[in-house]
C-alpha cells in the first residue's frame, strides 16, 4: 500500500466530514504521520491509534452534547454562562471531552496513553523529534503568545520527556474553543516561563487551523483535508469594517485565517488538499443530530473520491518539484 502523511483542519463538530474523507484515502494509503488542530487533532489522534476503520461509528454516533459540562453557574442560563466565562474563561469545563478522548485512545487497537505509545517504527530517543512520532497536534499557548506543536515542543516547553506526557491532555488543549471550553493548563518549568508554574492553552485554530506545513517528504505525499469548499480569492467573502463591532470581528477573522490562507492560496497545496463542503453547519452546534453528522461524513467520502479520481503524486512532483521546497508562500 502507498504511504502518505495527513494534515486535518479544525472545525468543531464538523469532524465527521474528516472521517469520511479519511475512510476513502485509507483505501489506497497508509498514514505514516498525522497532524491536526482542534477537531482535526481529535480525529488525527484516533488515526494514529489505528482507529481508522472505526471513525465513522465514533464520529457519527457519539452524542456531542454530552461534552457540554457546564460549570457551577450553568443552570442559571445565559447569565450563569456569562459568570462562568468571567470566572473560569469558558462556559464548559471540557472534562467530559477529555475523558472521551482518553477512553477512546485507551481502547484502540493500538492503545495510546502517553506519547511514548506513538513512536514511529524503528525510532528512539536519538531520532530527531520531528521524525519520532506518528501524531502532532497544534495548540495556542496564550501565556507566551506562540504556537505549540506537541510533542515536538515539550522539551522546550517544560523540560519534560515527551514520552511521559498524556496524549489526551494535548488533544483536549487543542480543542479548547475560546470562551466555549475552559482553557487547558499544564505545568511548566518556572525557569522556562519567567517564574510562572503553568501555561494556559487554547484552541490551536487561533494560530493555525490547517497546519499543512508541518510535514513534507520527497518519497510520499502529504494530504490535507479542509472542512470548507474550495474558494477563489473572489469567493472568500468580504469582512465589513464600517463599525467598531464589525471591525473587531474582521480583526479576529483575519488573525485566525490569514496565516493558513497564505498556504491554501498556493496551487501546490490546494492540488493535494481534499475540500469537504460543510457549509450550513455551525462549528459549536454540539447538539447536531446524528443525521447531520452522517451527512457530513457522506460529504467527506464524496470529496475524497473526487480528489483521488485525478490525483497522481508523480505528476504533482513533476509540476511542483520537491514537496519540501514548496511551502514558501508567494510574495
Amino acid at each position: 500500500m502507498n504511504t502518505a502523511d495527513l494534515v486535518l483542519e479544525g472545525g468543531g463538530v464538523k469532524g465527521a466530514g474528516l472521517a469520511g474523507a479519511i475512510e476513502v484515502l485509507a483505501e489506497q494509503y497508509e498514514f505514516s504521520r498525522v497532524a491536526g488542530t482542534s477537531a482535526g487533532a481529535i480525529v488525527a489522534s484516533f488515526v494514529a491509534a489505528e482507529l481508522t476503520d472505526d471513525l465513522q461509528q465514533i464520529m457519527t454516533s457519539t452524542n456531542l452534547a454530552d461534552f457540554l459540562d457546564e460549570g457551577f453557574f450553568g443552570h442559571f442560563g445565559k447569565l450563569g454562562q456569562g459568570i462562568d466565562v468571567l470566572r473560569r474563561q469558558g462556559i464548559y469545563r471540557g472534562q467530559k471531552l477529555h475523558d472521551w478522548i482518553a477512553d477512546t485512545l485507551a481502547h484502540a487497537p493500538h492503545p495510546v496513553r502517553t506519547w511514548g505509545d506513538l513512536h514511529m517504527p524503528g525510532t528512539d530517543a536519538s531520532t530527531p523529534i520531528e521524525q519520532r512520532y506518528k501524531l502532532v497536534v497544534v495548540i495556542s499557548d496564550i501565556s507566551r503568545g506562540r504556537m505549540l506543536r506537541l510533542p515536538w515542543d515539550y522539551q522546550k516547553l517544560n523540560g519534560e520527556d515527551p514520552d511521559t506526557q498524556l496524549v489526551a491532555d494535548a488533544v483536549r488543549a487543542s480543542a479548547s474553543i475560546p470562551f466555549f471550553f475552559q482553557p487547558s493548563r499544564i505545568p511548566v518549568d518556572p525557569t522556562l516561563a519567567d517564574g510562572h508554574k503553568e501555561l494556559v492553552l487554547t484552541d490551536g485554530g487561533m494560530l493555525s487551523n490547517f497546519p499543512v506545513s508541518l510535514f513534507d517528504d520527497d518519497d510520499h505525499p502529504t494530504f490535507g483535508v479542509k472542512l470548507s469548499a474550495r474558494l477563489s480569492v473572489q469567493q472568500q467573502g468580504w469582512n465589513a469594517t464600517n463599525g467598531v463591532l464589525s471591525l473587531g470581528k474582521a480583526l479576529i477573522s483575519t488573525m485566525v485565517s490569514a496565516h493558513d490562507q497564505l498556504y491554501v492560496d498556493l496551487d501546490s497545496v490546494t492540488s493535494r488538499t481534499v475540500f469537504v463542503d460543510t457549509s450550513g453547519v455551525n462549528s459549536t452546534d454540539f447538539r447536531i443530530s446524528e443525521q447531520e453528522k452522517s451527512n457530513l461524513y457522506s460529504k467527506g467520502v464524496a470529496a475524497a473520491q473526487d480528489f483521488l479520481s485525478t490525483w497522481d503524486f508523480e505528476v504533482w512532483k513533476q509540476k511542483y518539484g520537491s514537496p519540501s521546497t514548496k511551502l514558501t508562500p508567494a510574495g
